[in-house]
């Protein structure tokens, strides 16, 4: 990413956007040179102004009250608010400033609905007045919740339309037909399908206008819209997002029956769900079905599988997964009548709870050694009770949070932190190699990281602990919501370019520190309602005092970790923790000790 790229990636509003999407804001901004003493009048102007390089200042609240801006700030409209600030901006030296016009940056997020929820959710958190436009869809409230399965007959439209009919209750419920063929979801609530989205001419009228006319109703808190059932032409994946752009001014629930017959639109249903439920008819299929997901799925999405009991038996445990029951509505007329019935009881609760329950979240700021502390912190709030639905956060923070997932207790937890970061353990992960691409080998560490997870998935935690990774050694970057947990581990023990990447899915990951690290902002593009983060203040640079470290890694993580300590996260969060901390010398023991002490007191005090 270049300079411009990494200011606008640092920007508040933007912290959230993708790679991609910065690359887009940088196609549709303009870079002008200002001249020294130019000015700008606030009243006057209707675009948005991002500050490249040189200084302006701003007279905010009178010609006393100055404030300045530097590379990073930014003055102007701001979309979907109704802010106008006042005052005059004047260049105090040559500069370069970016500009957006209004209307492209309306069209930037109209074309992204995770990048609208992450912008709306942010300028709601940073205090801005939303406007009127910007209230219809602020909060990002509307949860996008898909049914998938590649099975015939495995009942995947039969639990789209469970859920359809269980979620009307908890809110206003859409469900969408995206499967091209087999039985329509539509003839399960008795209903004709209208003629599919997909089928659209250019002189049919606006697509709102399309929507509205094919929707097709059931009861007051439940619609039908087809997408591609019966279509004979391929759906364009990137209707989907302005689609789901309309209907959530409408809609809380969005469920989307999603087959298996296009995958580059099955790809984009995924990146635009928030839940992914998959219906298989065994244990067994589960596996075939890990590669589809972890290639695809990157933005922190809850992946559930589903076993369906009507092929599997009676199902005593299905560890990691659901199970969607036999159900038996003998005596009820038609189908919609014997949907209703099954929908009606509580064997569906552990499903659809699974969506309505408020979700919170946990963000550990990414980190090296310091790391280690959040040992302490993770054991001081499982001693409360407090659990988080989705944890994210990388580098050694992601190790540290899957050895205290995979313990059963304090002594495990802290046999396995041994394991990993003791001088000696640490030293024999250091695998060298001859110095061609990197130092160290990945061998010694995926073999450790595979004896401590096993065949543990991520995305079979009921915590669920998302990592956020670098890709392919270049300016990319990748969440993982799903995969195995030892590929997880060991890509976020690589530090690139010293390590050997891992590989996952086809491509290549390491731990991305320091030049990506977790934001708070990241999970405002997800389903959660709380975001909590935790930090570790430390006044010194934690080191290893035996000396067998191999030197050159040794000076390595005290160079990174250095230049790194000025770094400073969102402070958007609903909660945080810092823990303050003053230790030079790694004695896992003894850092776990103090960090649970201090962080059991900071819960205290927050009343958590």
């Amino acid at each position: 990413m270049n300079v411009t790229g990494t200011i606008l990636a640092n920007i508040p509003i933007f912290r959230h956007c993708l790679d991609d999407e910065i690359g887009q804001l940088r196609l549709i901004g303009k870079p002008v040179s200002v001249k020294q003493g130019h000015q700008f009048d606030m009243k006057k102007i209707n675009s948005f102004y991002v500050v490249l390089s040189g200084i302006f200042e701003i007279e905010s609240m009178g010609k006393t009250d100055v404030v300045y801006l530097a590379p990073g700030s930014f003055f102007g409209t701001i979309p979907f608010t109704e802010n106008r600030q006042t005052g005059r901006v004047r260049a105090l030296v040559d500069s370069n400033l970016m500009i957006f016009s209004v209307e492209d940056l309306y069209r930037f997020f109209l074309m992204s609905y995770k990048c609208l929820r992450g912008y709306l959710n942010t300028i709601g958190r940073m205090g801005f007045a939303v406007s009127d436009i910007g209230k219809k869809y602020f909060g990002g409230s509307s949860r996008v919740i898909t049914v998938y399965s590649p099975f015939p007959q495995s009942g995947k439209s039969f639990l789209a339309a469970l859920l359809g009919v269980s979620l009307r209750k908890s809110g206003r419920t859409v469900v969408l037909d995206l499967s091209f063929g087999g039985s329509s979801i539509f003839n399960l609530f008795e209903k004709k399908a209208a003629a599919p989205l997909s089928h659209r001419t250019e002189d049919s009228p606006a697509f709102e206008q399309i929507i509205s006319e094919r929707m097709e109703r059931v009861d007051d808190g439940l619609d039908l819209l087809n997408v591609a059932f019966g279509s004979k032409v391929k759906v364009n994946p990137e209707i989907l997002s302005p689609l789901l752009f309309m209907l959530s001014k409408e809609y809380r629930y969005i469920v989307i029956d999603c087959g298996d017959d296009d995958a580059g639109l099955r790809d984009r249903v995924f990146g635009l769900s928030d839940r992914i439920f998959t219906m298989v008819k065994n244990r067994k299929d589960v596996r075939q079905l890990y590669g589809i997901y972890d290639a695809t799925v990157r933005e922190g999405q809850r992946v559930y599988y589903v076993l369906n009991e009507l092929y599997a038996g009676d199902v005593k445990d299905f560890a990691g997964g659901l199970v969607l029951p036999r159900f038996e509505a003998a005596g009820e007329s038609g189908e919609y009548a014997r949907l209703a019935a099954c929908a009606g009881g509580e064997a569906l609760a552990p499903i659809v709870s699974q969506v309505t329950a408020k979700r919170s979240a946990l963000v550990l700021e990414t980190g090296l050694l310091n790391s280690l502390f959040y040992g302490g912190f993770l054991s001081a709030l499982n001693k409360t009770g407090k659990s988080y639905d989705l944890m994210y956060t990388s580098a050694y923070g992601y190790i540290v949070l899957s050895l205290f997932l995979l313990s059963g207790g304090k002594t495990e937890f802290r046999k396995r932190m041994e394991q990993f970061f003791s001088e000696d353990r640490l030293n024999r992960l250091l695998d060298i190699t001859f110095p061609a691409d990197c130092v160290f080998k990945n061998n010694a560490v995926a073999k450790l990281a595979g004896d401590v997870c096993g065949d543990s998935r991520i995305e079979t935690f009921r915590h669920l602990p998302v990592v956020m990774t670098g890709q392919d050694g270049a300016d990319d970057r990748r969440m993982f919501s799903t995969g195995y947990l030892r590929d997880a581990v060991a890509a976020s023990f690589s530090l690139y370019p010293i390590f050997e990447q891992t590989e996952i899915a086809g491509r290549r990951y390491h731990s991305g520190y320091p030049d990506y690290r977790v934001r708070v902002e990241d999970l405002f593009r997800v389903d959660v309602d709380e975001v909590a983060c935790v930090s570790v203040d430390n006044a010194a640079v934690p080191g290893y005092r035996d000396g067998t470290l191999i030197g050159f890694f040794a000076r390595y993580l005290a160079g990174v970790e250095k230049r790194s300590a000025g770094d400073r996260g969102s402070d958007l969060s609903d909660a945080s923790f810092a823990i303050e901390v003053s230790e030079r010398d790694i004695r896992i023991d003894r850092i776990l000790d103090s960090s649970q002490e201090i962080s059991e007191k900071l819960l205290k005090r927050s009343g958590r």
